[in-house]
């Protein structure tokens, strides 16, 4: 995936939903390691605003969330709320 420029812009549709219990954007399979060389070029400004109207969403079905290791290591300040 490192030579696709992935941005998350197609998760937009997802804004709001309430019947996701799921939402990976690791970009890497179970089990494998979690660091990208070079990182990946998924946005943080992009994504992040749809998993919060999921978040937001009053009685989501959301039970499990995982980021990618770059934001996780970075801790942006967009991850706090």
């Amino acid at each position: 995936l490192t030579s696709i420029h992935i941005t998350g812009i197609g998760l937009h549709p997802l804004r709001g939903s309430d019947v996701l219990k799921q939402i990976d954007v690791s970009m890497v399979g179970q089990h494998e390691h979690p660091v990208i060389e070079p990182d990946p070029k998924l946005s943080e400004a992009v994504v992040l605003p749809v998993v919060g109207s999921i978040i937001d969403t009053c009685d989501n079905s959301l039970k499990h969330i995982q980021l990618p290791e770059m934001w996780r290591r970075r801790r942006s300040g967009r991850l706090v709320r």
